[in-house]
C-alpha cells in the first residue's frame, strides 16, 4: 500500500471553488474521486482533469485582471487628454499536451487561435507616424534626415526630463535615453541640455513647443495641433521647417565634413 501511494502522481494545486462554475465544480468532484481510486489509469485521468480545470480557471482570472488593467490604462490616458482606441487581436499559439510538449500532426505543429484585447494610445507615436505617412516629405532636407534628427531630439529631451536630480532614476517617459546609463546623472543632463541647445539655436518658441510635443512627448501632429490650437496642416509644415532648422544647426556645430580622398 505504501509503495502504491508513493507511485501516485502528485496532487495538483487545488482550484478555488469560488472561481468555478457549477459544471466545473461537478467535474472537479468527479476528478477527485478518480484521483482517490486505486486504479492508476483512473488516477492519471483525474489528475489531467484537475489540471485542465485549474488551467481554465487561471486563464479566466488572468482575463479579468487584464480587463481591469486595460480599463485603468484607458481611464488614465483619457484623463491626460490622450486619444485611446481598444483593439482585439487574434494570435496563433502552439498547442501543447499535458507534459508541455508541442502537439505535432502530419509533421507540422498544431496551433490554436486566441483572442487578445489591447488598448492603443493613438495620440502617441507621432514622429514615427509622421515619417510613415510622408508628413516629413517636401522639405529642404530628406525625410530620413529629419526623422533621425527627431529621434535624437527625443532622446535628449527624455534624458533632460528624467535626470533632474543627482539620484539615478528611470526616465518618466521612456528608458531609451542613450546617455543615462553610460554617464553620471549630472553629466547626462548637461550633455542632453547641450544637444537640445544646439537643436533649438535657430528655432522660435512656437517651433520649440512643437518639437517638444511631437518629438519629445511623441504626440501625433493632430494631437499637437489640438494642444497648440492650430490647424494640423500648419503644424505639419512648421514641423518640417523646425526639424530642418534643427538639422542644419547640429550640422553647423559639428563643423565641415572631412574631404574624401
Amino acid at each position: 500500500m505504501k509503495d502504491a501511494a508513493r507511485r501516485r502522481p502528485p496532487l495538483p494545486a487545488p482550484a478555488d471553488a469560488n472561481d468555478l462554475s457549477r459544471d466545473e465544480l461537478r467535474r472537479l468532484a468527479k476528478a477527485e474521486r478518480k484521483l482517490a481510486s486505486a486504479d492508476r489509469t483512473q488516477q492519471a485521468s483525474g489528475h489531467r482533469e484537475i489540471q485542465e480545470i485549474e488551467r481554465r480557471r487561471a486563464e479566466r482570472v488572468e482575463g479579468h485582471s487584464l480587463a481591469a488593467r486595460l480599463a485603468e490604462t484607458s481611464s488614465l490616458a483619457l484623463a491626460r487628454g490622450e486619444q485611446v482606441r481598444a483593439e482585439t487581436l487574434r494570435l496563433s499559439v502552439p498547442l501543447v499536451d499535458e507534459h508541455g510538449a508541442r502537439v505535432v500532426k502530419h509533421g507540422l505543429p498544431v496551433y490554436r487561435q486566441e483572442t487578445h484585447a489591447r488598448v492603443r494610445i493613438t495620440s502617441r507615436g507621432g514622429l514615427q507616424l509622421a515619417f510613415e505617412r510622408g508628413d516629413l516629405d517636401g522639405g529642404p532636407l530628406k525625410a530620413e534626415a529629419l526623422y533621425e534628427t527627431g529621434k535624437a531630439y527625443r532622446h535628449a529631451f527624455e534624458t533632460a526630463s528624467a535626470l533632474t536630480t543627482p539620484a539615478r532614476q528611470l526616465a518618466p517617459i521612456s528608458a531609451r535615453s542613450p546617455l543615462r546609463a553610460s554617464a553620471g546623472p549630472q553629466d547626462a543632463v548637461f550633455a542632453a541640455g547641450e544637444l537640445l541647445r544646439l537643436f533649438r539655436a535657430d528655432l522660435t518658441l512656437a517651433e520649440v513647443a512643437l518639437l517638444d510635443r511631437v518629438c519629445g512627448l511623441d504626440a501625433t501632429i493632430r494631437a499637437a495641433a489640438a494642444q497648440l490650437k492650430a490647424d494640423p496642416r500648419t503644424v505639419r509644415r512648421r514641423l518640417v521647417e523646425a526639424l530642418a532648422a534643427a538639422t542644419r544647426s547640429r550640422r553647423a556645430a559639428a563643423g565641415p565634413e572631412p574631404a574624401r580622398s
